[in-house]
């Protein structure tokens, strides 16, 4: 393909699908893509081929942004990548799959169906009574392209956003009222000092994704399922990890995941 006109969308997801069942990457050279439109077309291809939002089941998503007012981002997870965390021995080993990357995330879940019409009344900022737990959880980032992070944006947005895995810690109670702003959040890699700081992520607040999220859940027409966890975006980030490395994201007083890759 000649990477100056434009990929077909559908052309693209089917590729981006192989390449993830397959375990192997695309070079970014032989693909483009118009625009952002262009981008989450060939991501939801991507999505449905391999049945990542089938009906009926909850569902795993990514949605964040880097202020209130930028866009935000959305791409539907694969659910094999999944996995609750209860210890490096009980879900924490990642060593199985092919991650560079990892940002420490707050997932939200959602107790309740949630229809297009229920999405569409949601204001961004707002929760509702649709969220019933939160956890601590490390987003792993990988790539299906032969350049990684270094390949064109919207290749990578048609990626699922880089997205490699998603690690669980335990749930517990969504506090809405919680001054995210203030939180104490690290990130350490292995034996290294922590990247630590209060606050940190870009929205200031995990629920503020939760209206943009079931929007794009529910666009065409569907209901997202009570049980579907949204993963809100990077509070601190490490790449470049070689495998092997221990990750564990700490959050005060709400406890901390450790993970390997």
């Amino acid at each position: 393909m000649n990477a100056h006109t434009p990929s077909s969308a559908e052309a693209l997801g089917q590729a981006l699908a192989d390449a993830w069942t397959r375990g192997q990457v695309l070079h970014e050279q032989d693909w483009s893509l118009a625009d952002e439109a262009a981008a989450y077309a060939a991501q939801e291809v991507l999505s449905r081929t391999l049945q990542w939002t089938a009906p009926g089941r909850p569902q795993y998503w990514k949605c964040g942004g880097g202020s209130r007012t930028a866009a935000l981002g959305h791409a539907p997870l694969a659910p094999m990548g999944v996995r609750e965390v209860r210890g490096l021995r009980n879900g924490g080993d990642f060593s199985d799959l092919r991650l560079f990357g990892a940002e420490a995330e707050i997932a939200l879940r959602l107790g309740v169906d949630v229809t297009p019409s229920m999405a569409a009344g949601l204001a961004p900022g707002e929760t509702g009574d649709l969220i019933d737990a939160m956890c601590v959880a490390v987003e792993w980032i990988s790539s299906r392209w032969a350049g990684g992070m270094k390949a064109d944006p919207l290749l990578r947005l048609a990626d699922a956003q880089s997205h490699g895995a998603l690690a669980l810690g335990p749930w517990q109670r969504w506090d809405p009222s919680r001054d995210w702003r203030q939180q104490p959040c690290e990130l350490q890699i292995g034996d290294a000092a922590p990247l630590a700081g209060r606050g940190g992520h870009g929205l200031d607040d995990p629920g503020w994704t939760v209206a943009h999220w079931v929007k794009a859940a529910t666009r065409n027409g569907q209901t997202l399922p009570a049980g579907s966890v949204v993963t809100t975006g990077a509070w601190r980030v490490a790449l470049d990890l070689a495998p092997g490395t221990t990750v564990t994201a700490r959050y005060e007083g709400l406890g901390s995941l450790t993970v390997r890759n």
